[in-house]
């Protein structure tokens, strides 16, 4: 990782911690532990597809709304590198069944596409490579463990420590940024990822339940 200045570090340390609570997470748990029904494991790759969609839109609003000429580059290099991933999570595992709408899953997914339209550049920055890039490695070490060999989760698995990197680097460049405010978006963001991941980790093993 980048040598970090002292705020920059305290960030990161933060963000650890955030990652090894969610890595404690039921989705993550559910994942990874091999115990876990076929068809429950099957059943999270239904739910997060909406959530995988999401993700394509709030990559979109953080390049339509950057005006910030260097951090507008980063987004679309972003975007780019991301497009049609939800695409290859639906293709990669076929359920055959169809996830539905999910209030609480649209409620997490507006509010980052609210922050990706108001923040600063910087705080989008956070938002996409410390939080959504963090959570999306941790979820895909965890599908690589359920689903082995797997393409969409081998991609995430490389793609995804980079564009961490890609985030502290830009912090490290551009310090005008406050320690506090950084620290409540990274806390705040964790737990709409845990709330998100939660509820699709309960539709998995509800929709799999065998009926007494």
């Amino acid at each position: 990782m980048t040598t970090m200045p002292a705020p920059l570090r305290e960030v990161a340390d933060r963000n650890e911690e955030h990652v090894r609570a969610y890595r404690c997470s039921d989705l993550i748990v559910l994942l990874e532990d091999p115990t876990t029904p076929a068809a429950t494991r099957d059943a999270v790759l239904t739910h997060v597809a909406p959530w995988s969609d999401a993700f394509q839109r709030m990559i979109d609003v953080r390049a339509a709304f950057e005006t910030d000429l260097q951090l507008k580059e980063l987004a679309l290099q972003h975007r780019q590198e991301e497009l049609g991933h939800n695409d290859i999570l639906a293709d990669s595992h076929r359920t055959g069944r169809t996830p539905g709408w999910d209030p609480v899953v649209e409620a997490g997914a507006a509010w980052f596409v609210e922050q990706f339209r108001t923040l600063p550049g910087l705080h989008r920055v956070v938002l996409a490579h410390l939080v959504l890039e963090a959570g999306s490695l941790t979820f895909s070490n965890a599908g690589s463990l359920a689903f082995p060999g797997n393409a969409y989760f081998a991609l995430h698995d490389e793609a995804d420590e980079e564009h961490i990197e890609m985030g502290y680097r830009l912090l490290a460049e551009r310090p005008e940024w406050r320690l506090d405010e950084v620290i409540e978006l990274l806390d705040h963001a964790w737990q709409i990822i845990t709330m998100v991941s939660d509820r699709i980790a309960e539709r998995a093993r509800r929709d799999s339940a065998v009926p007494a």
